[in-house]
């Protein structure tokens, strides 16, 4: 998802060059990863492919899989200060493999160790208010302890940038930029949930997709700081799990993808892939944390009005309905632009939810603009 539904492959290229030199990398190409991966649509041979019949194992699948191209580890928040003042806050952490270690014929380099690691890490942190967004990136190489991955206990860093499991199941993350940081406590209060089929969540009728599991309720406290003020926060959070080596198809470009928190307890994943027949696929939880797959015909997902911004225009108004369930939903994004900046930049931003439910959530899209 996400992060985090298509291909989130940075300039790899232009990384790659700037990593072999030595240099640090300019803000721009550092922060591609997420709208990249609407460019991974052709499969590689070596890396593993998520398919239909495969599992999810936790809490191994927490940590990382170098077998496949990419993965990433997804974090966001509804939260609100003490004054009632509203905040949104993103962190996403992305691993991409550029040919090393893959499946079992792999042949392992003398030494492959350390800054011979073929594979990228890459985080990407966002606070956001109505009509203000604040982004900020990090990169790594990988092999160098400088951003890794642990399953159990879990823990994901990079450089001072951490999110981890601290004590009796809660987890904590800590990120500071140069003008917004965050340290929050985290506790996930239903058990994981895995999408689609058991955890294969396809991308398209015909093939490609990823494996793809959520802790979709977190009860979040802690502190805020913006441009030298602390505030004082609680408030909701969801967090993605997934990694795949081919998540879209050639004709595929993008996608909408949004995660509900409803007032009786219920949560809805749902997203629209782009294409020239677009890919619906959706997830009901309720409030015991059991949950269901819907079929595309079982929901329905559709944009109800547009807003101009940098990347032209998009859809920031949404009706969703899930019939049998009693949902008739409208979910608007926050007035602003809340566009992750890049070569191809993604959307990450708050919504509110009104209609048969009222509450809160966040929308992600991709694929808009050049």
């Amino acid at each position: 998802m996400n992060s985090r539904l298509s291909c989130w492959r940075p300039c790899v290229g232009i990384l790659l060059l700037l990593l072999l030199a030595g240099s640090e990398p300019a803000p721009p190409p550092a922060a591609d990863a997420k709208a990249g991966l609407s460019e991974l649509t052709s499969p590689e041979t070596g890396f593993t492919q998520a398919r239909p019949g495969m599992t999810i194992s936790l809490p191994q699948d927490m940590g990382a899989h170098p077998d496949y191209r990419l993965e990433w580890w997804y974090l966001n928040a509804n939260l609100h200060s003490e004054a009632g003042e509203a905040f949104g806050v993103q962190w996403t952490l992305f691993r991409m493999g550029l040919g090393g270690r893959r499946g079992e014929d792999a042949v392992e380099r003398p030494g492959a160790a350390g800054w011979y690691s073929d594979e990228l890490w890459l985080a990407h942190a966002a606070l956001s208010q109505p009509g203000k967004h604040q982004f900020a990136s990090r990169l790594a190489r990988g092999g160098s302890g400088q951003a890794g991955v642990k399953a159990a206990p879990f823990e994901a860093w990079i450089d001072d940038w951490q999110l981890g499991a601290v004590k009796q199941g809660a987890w904590a993350l800590q990120t500071q930029a140069d003008d917004f940081g965050y340290r929050l406590q985290l506790m996930p209060t239903l058990a994981a949930v895995r999408h689609g089929d058991q955890g294969f969540s396809a991308k398209s009728a015909v093939g490609g997709g990823s494996m793809y599991f959520s802790y979709p309720a977190l009860e979040i406290q802690g502190e805020i700081t913006l441009e030298g003020k602390t505030y004082k926060v609680s408030g909701q959070g969801w967090f993605d799990r997934e990694w795949s080596s081919q998540l879209l198809q050639p004709d595929q470009r993008g996608w909408d993808w949004l995660a509900l928190h409803l007032d009786d307890g219920r949560r809805l994943m749902l997203f629209r892939v782009h294409g020239a027949t677009p890919y619906y696929a959706a997830s009901l939880i309720q409030a015991d944390g059991s949950s269901q797959a819907l079929k595309p015909d079982e929901f329905s997902l559709q944009p109800l009005a547009f807003r101009d911004s940098t990347r032209g225009q998009v859809p920031v108004r949404w009706q969703v309905n899930v019939p049998a369930a009693g949902i008739e939903l409208e979910v608007a994004a926050w007035p602003g632009d809340f566009w992750n900046p890049g070569r191809l930049s993604y959307w990450e931003g708050p919504v509110e939810v009104s209609g048969s439910h009222t509450g809160e959530g966040y929308l992600e899209m991709t694929g808009y603009g050049d």
